[in-house]
């Protein structure tokens, strides 16, 4: 395959991806169609199929490579920052999570639906494979930490970063529960409202005191 070729492709599945993570943006999952997916990006069904053989092939990818970025970015961050102290850390690390609600709230929403539905029809090989170079990224942000503080072990310092997520993708499930297909529910039901950025910012204070006794 000629370069020219191969950046063809990687345009048009990037596209694709593109096309797909604006109509989840504003689309329930199972709102959207290989078809519909397709007509957005103004190109043929079965090119689709060339790239992404399921729907869910294309939302495991855009889960995978969405948190790879968003791992990288933080990776980069946190070199450029420098911290020194653990209450330097913590209050990165608290931004961070703000930042992933704030700016990356979809990865979060796929995030919740990768057990129960993506990996029911995703491609087992080529989630493997894009899991692989996850935990790569997350491998070396972990061994960052660890270097930057020798007490924080590499296990314990991946483990952070699967809890921050943990916690918003679980507020994701558990929110709305005073309502039934986005219609409220008129019942009063005020204190089972959660807020997902608020609350998990919380939580996840509660989690890193802990760790760190700070």
């Amino acid at each position: 395959m000629n370069i020219k070729t191969a950046d063809e492709k990687q345009r048009k599945q990037a596209l694709i991806a593109e096309t797909a993570l604006k109509m989840f943006e504003e689309n329930d999952f199972y709102d959207i169609s290989i078809n519909s997916i397709a007509q957005k990006s103004h190109i043929a069904k079965g090119t689709v199929f060339n790239y992404f053989k399921t729907k869910e092939n294309i939302f495991m990818h855009l889960l995978l490579v969405g948190y790879q970025k968003f791992f990288l970015e933080t990776l980069n961050q946190l070199q450029k920052t420098k911290l020194t102290t653990e209450d330097e850390l913590k209050s990165f690390l608290l931004a961070n999570t703000k930042d992933l609600i704030e700016n990356h709230l979809t990865l979060i929403k796929l995030n919740a639906l990768r057990g129960p539905i993506l990996e029911g029809k995703a491609s087992k090989e080529e989630t493997i494979e894009g899991r692989q170079r996850l935990y790569e990224v997350h491998e070396r942000l972990a061994k960052f930490i660890h270097d930057s503080f020798p007490s924080i072990g590499v296990k314990t310092a991946n483990k952070i970063f699967i809890i921050q997520s943990s916690i918003a993708s679980g507020l994701i499930n558990l929110s709305n529960l005073d309502s039934f297909n986005q219609e409220p529910i008129r019942v009063d039901m005020n204190d089972f409202k959660v807020s997902i950025l608020n609350d998990s910012i919380e939580t996840f204070d509660f989690y890193l005191t802990g760790l760190l006794g700070k």
